[in-house]
């Protein structure tokens, strides 16, 4: 017989559909910013203001989550209590099932009114022996939801209409060119209520929507002015103009970042076989406790980023106005990250968030938990449809993933990255088995990617440290730029033409990083044959450390410098 003090109430989970879709289809950072704050605000705030849920014990988890269980896990005089937020997810104990579904009507109508093309789903469970059945009965409503199609096909308008140039959907809304800076051109133009509600929701330079304001309340200390930069006011809202970089070859970096294990270590949380679970208020004290951490632990990482990347401001190799933060997270606030920034820093930047994230600790059923991260980086130019270079920088995180589970052991941060100069329509899986193995034999690996990134260095480096270390090598002035791309040239080729070009370059003077030997490839069985040199020669000038203050362009121009005078001689 059940001891739980529960009985019959509702527990509500809270998700959305198909979000990369609705956050990454328009190529308008505005339009992506207000996507993805809209997101938040109505799986947080939002949701919390329309169903009048009571936040009291849940601000004690969020201010810390490494709080003593509390005594009373809900306020039994509400009768809507906020389990957890956090992350596009969000959780409601409410004191019946009619309460919890008038609560969802009231919260939905809402989102339809305000953020058109957001879909959201719900799951219930009800309360018949324990909170923690509830809530697992409740997820895989949940899950069923997200699988199900909509109920019959959206009837947008009459056969002839305009039609919104980001979301294909029928345009239903003027906006001004004078008013509307997305615009092309400067021109009016016409959009769908579901592109306009996300412009409002970024707003404008000079009339900052709520997302710019959730941003600066997200990390305050970013747009603080000093000596170095008064001139600091916000975060980019566009990408050729405020990220791209250098004019004639703008790249932006893509970066996606997702915590390792954190849906197997909550489904650990959540387990009917964890004793703990038998106890509701253990149950609801574990269950935020993980929320909280988990939540705490990723915005503590991407704060210390930023910090990194301010400390170094103003950078004489990033060419943005500034007025402008070089860096854009999109999406944040779980332990999943997407944020763009110049080309140039996006490795570097990415490295060093899995870093930080890697030095953290949750919160796991009463002990601490050190946990890591993996991390894809699409390198692409500002015109590059976003949508396609999100899925880019998505799939290779996830190539980042499977390689730590099945290559490493499920151990340690990982990191993957793809450079494109034009657009592509194969995978990144197909495009390396096509692409990156030498004509010599065409069965020697040209890259080693992905990295692993460690949170400490040592005398022999390995993984992302040495990858690191010889790119560092490649942009001395030892190194001039025609003869580090006449390496490229040469490893494309095979082991023989490269052990003829490394045999040139020594005559020359030039000694290959570490771990150099005569052929420039790893040693044993043909097609196993890899290079270290491939992945940072193709990254040559697309990799800056936020922390040196020399950048590959000068680097390039003394290059040249040497080049011409080899030249001479």
């Amino acid at each position: 017989m059940s001891t739980s003090g529960y009985i019959g109430q509702c527990i509500v989970v809270f998700g959305t559909a198909s979000l990369q879709r609705y956050i990454f289809q328009s190529n308008r950072l505005k339009e992506n910013i207000g996507a993805s704050y809209l997101a938040v605000h109505w799986l947080g705030k939002g949701l919390v203001s329309a169903t009048q849920a009571d936040t009291s014990l849940w601000k004690i988890y969020e201010k810390n989550p490494w709080t003593d269980q509390l005594e009373t896990p809900v306020n039994k005089d509400e009768a809507v209590n906020l389990i957890y937020i956090g992350g596009g997810n969000a959780a409601l104990l409410c004191q019946s099932q009619d309460i919890a579904q008038k609560a969802v009507t009231t919260w939905s109508r809402k989102v339809l009114k305000h953020a058109q093309g957001l879909r959201v789903v719900v799951g219930y469970g009800i309360v018949k022996s324990s909170l923690a059945e509830a809530y697992r009965e409740a997820l895989n409503d949940l899950d069923r939801c997200e699988e199900a199609p909509p109920f019959g096909s959206a009837l947008y308008s009459l056969p002839v209409v305009r039609t919104c140039d980001t979301t294909g959907q029928p345009a239903s809304e003027h906006r001004r060119g004078e008013s509307n800076q997305d615009a092309e051109n400067n021109q009016d133009e016409w959009v769908s209520q579901s592109a306009a509600h996300k412009q409002d929701a970024a707003g404008t330079e000079k009339s900052p929507g709520p997302a710019q304001d959730h941003i600066k309340e997200m990390f305050p200390s970013i747009l603080e002015t000093n000596e170095q930069l008064p001139k600091l006011q916000r975060f980019a809202l566009n990408f050729d103009k405020e990220l791209g970089g250098r004019i004639g070859e703008s790249h932006i970096a893509v970066v996606h970042a997702d915590g390792n294990e954190i849906g197997r270590l909550l489904n650990q949380v959540i387990d009917e076989k964890n004793e703990e679970n038998k106890e509701d208020n253990k149950f609801l004290h574990n269950l935020r406790a993980f929320s909280a951490s988990t939540i705490h632990l990723s915005h503590k990482a991407l704060e210390k980023t930023l910090q990194y990347l301010k400390d170094q401001l103003p950078l004489d190799a990033l060419d943005n106005p500034d007025e402008v933060f070089p860096l854009r997270p999109i999406v944040y606030g779980g332990d999943d990250l997407t944020f763009v920034c110049d080309g140039r820093v996006g490795l570097d930047l990415a490295a060093y968030y899995l870093q930080q994230f890697s030095k953290g600790k949750i919160r796991f059923c009463g002990a601490d938990k050190f946990v890591d991260a993996c991390a894809g980086v699409a390198i692409v130019p500002t015109k590059f449809p976003f949508a396609r270079a999100y899925a880019f920088a998505d799939e290779l995180c996830r190539l980042a993933k499977g390689h730590r589970r099945y290559e490493n052991n499920l151990k340690g941060s990982w990191l993957d990255f793809q450079i494109f100069q034009e657009g592509a329509t194969k995978s990144i899986k197909a495009l390396r088995e096509t692409q990156y193995h030498s004509l010599e034999t065409g069965r020697q690996r040209l890259d080693q990617r992905p990295y692993e990134v460690s949170i400490e260095s040592t005398d022999k480096p390995q993984g992302w440290d040495r990858f690191v270390k010889i790119i560092r090598e490649f942009q001395s002035k030892q190194w001039p730029r025609s003869r580090a791309k006449g390496l490229l040239q040469a490893l494309v080729q095979g082991p023989a033409t490269t052990k003829t070009f490394i045999a040139y370059t020594q005559w020359g003077g030039q000694q290959l990083p570490p771990p150099e030997n005569e052929t420039g490839w790893t040693s044993g069985e043909e097609e196993k044959k890899t290079t270290p040199y491939f992945d940072p020669l193709e990254a040559l000038d697309f990799y800056i450390e936020v922390k040196e203050t020399t950048t590959p362009t000068k680097s390039a121009s003394s290059n040249n410098e040497n080049n011409e005078k080899e030249d001479t001689e």
